[in-house]
């Protein structure tokens, strides 16, 4: 009775290293599969009419000294839209287009064989606008508005900054896994917040 005993608990124990080896397995393989420069499909994050913003993202993961963990960086290319109706002084609407890069690093870990828990570094976000890079576009330059419009320029560039900002934390907040991977070729598809994204690896 004693040896069929031990022999049960052999090959329970024989069962849990495989079952172990496995898991560690599906992990590794996860991620070894996302190594690499992912970006992603453009996004609509704002529209309100008078107002929209939509973002690029892009995952860059670099593996790290154990199988199934390493650092991430993320990156939005963020672009802003603010329209301002017309007045006295503006005799048709004023669109104002901005774009900036938000960046911020962090840590993943393969969970198990299709998802990532993701740690970011707050403290790590960067945003870079460019105030010479504020597009301001008028349909009527009249010798009257167009020193008015040329005017308003700094304040839109303020103005698209702020609105930058506030949509890369927007886009980093709350980002605690990536879930539901599922790799075919140079395509991924994921979720992340409870969206479903898809990204295309770079062959640079």
């Amino acid at each position: 009775m004693k040896k069929f005993t031990s022999v049960i608990c052999a090959t329970a124990a024989v069962a849990g290293m495989l079952t172990l080896m496995t898991a560690c397995d599906t992990k590794a393989k996860l991620a070894e599969s996302v190594q690499g420069k992912w970006t992603g499909n453009p996004e609509k994050m704002l529209d309100t009419g008078a107002a929209s913003a939509s973002m690029v993202r892009t995952l860059e993961f670099t593996k790290g000294a154990a199988d199934t963990e390493g650092s991430v960086t993320m990156t939005a290319m963020i672009t802003v839209e603010n329209t301002m109706q017309s007045n006295d002084s503006i005799v048709t609407p004023l669109q104002i287009t901005a774009s900036g890069v938000a960046t911020i690093t962090g840590v993943y870990q393969a969970k198990d064989d299709d998802e990532l828990t993701i740690s970011l570094d707050a403290t790590s976000m960067n945003v870079n606008v460019d105030p010479d890079a504020v597009k301001l576009n008028y349909n009527i330059a009249t010798a009257t508005s167009a020193p008015l419009v040329e005017k308003l320029k700094p304040g839109a560039a303020i103005l698209a900054t702020q609105q930058i900002n506030r949509a890369a934390q927007n886009a980093f907040s709350n980002i605690t896994e990536i879930d539901d991977i599922k790799i075919e070729g140079s395509i991924m598809r994921c979720e992340i917040n409870h969206t479903d994204l898809t990204f295309t690896k770079s062959t640079k």
